[in-house]
C-alpha cells in the first residue's frame, strides 16, 4: 500500500481536505453567455454562490460521518450499491444512497455500474486515490485520523462563536495538552502524531524535490522543530546519504520520536535533542531549520521568536523552511484551504495562516535574504530564507 502511496506522489489526500469538501462549483452561478434569466439582476449573476456556500456545509458532515462509520474501508474489499452499504450500517438506503452520492461528486468513490432507473440501484466502488488514502486505517498513508479530529471536534455556528469571542485568557485546546503532566503529554503526543502524520505524509514525500534535498552533495544537517513522528526527517534522509537530521521535541515525547525513527531503521542517521522551543536555543550549526504546521499555532510574538532562534543556530547560507497553507497576499484569492484552515485554528491553538508577504517581512527584519515560497503539495507551500 504504502509504495501506492508514494506512485500517486502529488495527487494526495488534500484533495477531500479541500477541493472536494470545500470549493463550490462556481460556475453554477453565472449564467452562461446569452442566457436569460428574469430573476437575476442585468448582469446574469444570481445568489446562487451564496446558496451553495451554505449548503456545502452538509457535504463536509456527509464525509466526516462516512469516515466515521467505516465506509470507505467496506468498499474496499467489492463493488457495493446502497443497499449494501445500508444494510452493513444500519441505514436507511436513502441515506445510504445520500452519502455515496457525496462521495462520488468527492471522488471518494466511482460509479462501476450505471442505472438509468434510479440512482439507489447504482453499484459504486473506491477511487484509486480513496482505496490509498482512505481504506486502510493502518497505513501510514491513511488520511482518516486526520479526518476523525473534524469528527469529534466539529465546529458548529455556535462553537465558532464561542472561541471567537475576546478574552485572552480563554485556553485554546494546544496550550491545554502541553500544560498537562509528562505522562498526559506522551499519551496525547500519540493520538496527536497519527493526526499530523495523516496530514503530513504526502507533504513529506514532496519535501526533499521540492528543497533540492535529494541533490545535496555534501554533509548536511536537517533540524526539524516539533517534528514529532519524524517524518519530516525521514523522508529527508532517505533521500540523500549525505543528509543526517536533528529532531527538536520536548522532553515527554523524545521517546515517542525515537520509536518512529527506530521503526524506519535511522537510528544512527536521526537523533532527538530534548528541549522546549519557547524556551530554550536551537541545536546549532545547522543548513536547514523545518517549522511545518508550526506557526499557525502560535502568536505571531512567538512565531518572531522562532525565526530569530532559527538565524541564531543556522550556519552562514542556511536556510529556515515555514511550510504552511498560506493565505494569497491580496487575500481574494486564498484557496477554501487556507480560509477553512484560518477557521479552523481558532479553537485548537492562538494562531492563524499567514500570508507570504507578511513571512517575508519577519525573515528580513532578523536578516534573512531571498525570500520565496515554493509550493510543496496541492495547497501548502514553503516559505524559505537563506542566512546571510
Amino acid at each position: 500500500m504504502a509504495s501506492k502511496a508514494a506512485a500517486l506522489g502529488r495527487q494526495v489526500f488534500t484533495r477531500y481536505r479541500t477541493a472536494s469538501l470545500f470549493t463550490p462549483s462556481l460556475p453554477s452561478f453565472v449564467l452562461p453567455s446569452g442566457r436569460k434569466n428574469s430573476s437575476s439582476s442585468s448582469s446574469g449573476v444570481t445568489n446562487g454562490k451564496f446558496m451553495e456556500y451554505s449548503m456545502l456545509y452538509h457535504d463536509s458532515v456527509a464525509f466526516l460521518l462516512s469516515n466515521q462509520l467505516g465506509i470507505p474501508v467496506f468498499m474496499a474489499s467489492e463493488p457495493k450499491t446502497p443497499a449494501d452499504v445500508a444494510k452493513e450500517f444500519n441505514l436507511s438506503v436513502r441515506g445510504a444512497s445520500a452519502l455515496l452520492v457525496t462521495l462520488c461528486r468527492m471522488d471518494v468513490v466511482e460509479i462501476l455500474k450505471d442505472s438509468d432507473d434510479c440512482v439507489d440501484e447504482i453499484v459504486y466502488g473506491l477511487t484509486p486515490s480513496a482505496e490509498t488514502f482512505l481504506s486502510d486505517r493502518n497505513d501510514l498513508a491513511c488520511v482518516s485520523p486526520f479526518v476523525d479530529t473534524f469528527t469529534t471536534n466539529f465546529i458548529t455556528p455556535k462553537a465558532l462563536l464561542e472561541c471567537s469571542l475576546p478574552g485572552d485568557e480563554k485556553k485554546d485546546i494546544m496550550t491545554e495538552h502541553l500544560e498537562q503532566d509528562d505522562e498526559t503529554v506522551a499519551n496525547n503526543a500519540r493520538h496527536f502524531m497519527a493526526h499530523m502524520n495523516a496530514q503530513s505524509y504526502c507533504c513529506a514525500k514532496a519535501l526533499p524535490r521540492a528543497l533540492g534535498l535529494d541533490c545535496v552533495n555534501k554533509p548536511t544537517t536537517f533540524l526539524d522543530v516539533g517534528g514529532g513522528s519524524a517524518i519530516y526527517s525521514i523522508e529527508a534522509i532517505q533521500s540523500n546519504p549525505n543528509i543526517n537530521g536533528i529532531v527538536f521535541e520536548l522532553p515527554a515525547i523524545k521517546p515517542i520520536t525515537e520509536e518512529y525513527i527506530d521503526k524506519a531503521g535511522l537510528s544512527d542517521r536521526v537523533s532527538v535533542s530534548p528541549g522546549d522551543f519557547f524556551k530554550d536555543p536551537l541545536p546549532a550549526s545547522v543548513d536547514y531549520v523545518l517549522f511545518s504546521n508550526i506557526f499557525h499555532d502560535w502568536p505571531d510574538s512567538i512565531n518572531k521568536n522562532l525565526i530569530q532562534k532559527a538565524y541564531d543556530c543556522l550556519k552562514p547560507g542556511g536556510k529556515i523552511v515555514i511550510s504552511e497553507i498560506l493565505l494569497a497576499d491580496d487575500v481574494k484569492s486564498s484557496t477554501p484551504a487556507s480560509t477553512s484552515m484560518n477557521v479552523i485554528m481558532l479553537p485548537y491553538t492562538k494562531g492563524r495562516q499567514y500570508r507570504p508577504k507578511e513571512l517575508f517581512r519577519r525573515l528580513e527584519k532578523v536578516g534573512f535574504t531571498k525570500p520565496e515560497v515554493i509550493n510543496l503539495v496541492d495547497d501548502y507551500d514553503l516559505v524559505v530564507g537563506t542566512k546571510a
